[in-house]
């Protein structure tokens, strides 16, 4: 796991990948009309692209009935698709940890391998991760 602090001169290209734990976070900020960890994040992020796995949008649709209000709450995410590369390397990491990831975990997590993105989350299992960029929030 390599941690890395960005702040107002980091690097415009990297990335935030979104784990689905963030944007229920960032859901109930908004909803609760409070700031809490989820915006300190985007905001000590701002430079940075925010985006979602489709892995996530799949889990975090589970909590909405209105496809459309799914959309407009992730209308400033861009989502990225999975590919054969995210899917070796899925395999490669799931092989290579003592103790596997759930299987969407470890989709999300070679998700921001492949991207050299910075994962948000708060699931530990993040953690076992080599090479891994996580950002417990």
């Amino acid at each position: 796991m390599k941690a890395r602090e960005q702040g107002p001169g980091a690097d415009a290209n990297a990335m935030l990948l979104l784990d689905t734990s963030f944007l229920i976070e960032f859901e109930h900020e908004l909803v609760n009309r409070k700031s809490g960890p989820a915006r300190a994040v985007l905001t000590a992020h701002r430079r940075q692209a925010a985006v979602i796995s489709i892995i996530t949008l799949g889990e975090f649709a589970e909590g909405f009935t209105d496809p459309k209000a799914l959309l407009e709450f992730l209308a400033p995410f861009r989502v990225v698709q999975l590919s054969r590369a995210i899917a070796w390397r899925t395999a490669a990491l799931q092989g290579s940890l003592t103790r596997r990831l759930g299987e969407n975990d470890a989709w999300i997590a070679a998700t921001a391998l492949s991207y050299e993105a910075t994962l948000v989350a708060r699931e530990r299992a993040f953690e076992r991760v080599p090479r891994l960029d996580y950002l417990a929030f």
